[in-house]
């Protein structure tokens, strides 16, 4: 009785240990998506790209690890219901451009950001969250990215950027347009922002 529950704690141990370390293991890839993404914006082998190769590839980075989708389907929330499919596969498209354009062009002409990351914060066995503190510019901007465990593994489904959620923040936005608005008009409203030379974090839908 004695050694099957010593087997039992011992192999209870063991399996406790390997989620810690995969959700430990959620920080590094972060961090290194993080880089990779800033790599593109400020490492001298990229300073020749034009600033859409720059956002295609800042893309290409960031969804080797994560799925934007996923974020974005949280933001548009119940609103996803009244587009049809094509309506639906626009605006995501429309939607990851938006933001990695603001993305891009918000950095420009600024110093590169030191990007830190704290302690990884179990919430429950399918969700942890990690904080981040982002020296931009002598100042100190502290955000949160949450992640959620999935069929397609750990993805981040918000980002809370000083106290503000994202996906509240566009989800509001999202919500108050369909209250007199429809998808086409959304997307027009995209496509217009998409030609606007100076849009940054602060666009508003």
């Amino acid at each position: 009785m004695f050694d099957y529950l010593h087997n039992f704690l011992f192999a209870s141990a063991l399996l406790a240990c390997s989620v810690l370390t995969a959700e430990e293991g959620q920080r590094e890839k972060l961090q290194s998506t993080i880089d990779a993404a800033l790599d593109v914006i400020y490492s001298d082998c990229c300073s020749e790209l034009t600033v859409e190769d720059k956002q295609a590839i800042v893309r290409e980075r960031i969804e080797a690890n994560y799925d934007l989708d996923v974020i974005i389907r949280r933001a548009i929330g119940r609103n996803w219901q009244l587009m049809k499919t094509s309506e639906q596969e626009t605006v995501l498209e429309l939607v990851k451009k938006l933001v990695l354009k603001a993305y891009v062009d918000g950095l420009e002409g600024k110093s590169r950001p030191e990007v830190t990351l704290g302690d990884v914060t179990t919430i429950s066995d399918t969700r942890i969250e990690i904080i981040s503190t982002i020296n931009l510019d002598g100042k100190t901007y502290f955000v949160l990215y949450r992640l959620g465990r999935m069929a397609s593994g750990w993805q981040i489904y918000d980002i809370v950027a000083e106290n503000i959620s994202v996906v509240s923040n566009y989800r509001q936005q999202i919500d108050d347009h369909f209250r007199k608005g429809n998808a086409a008009e959304l997307i027009a409203r995209l496509e217009e922002l998409l030609q606007k030379n100076d849009i940054n974090e602060d666009i508003h839908i």
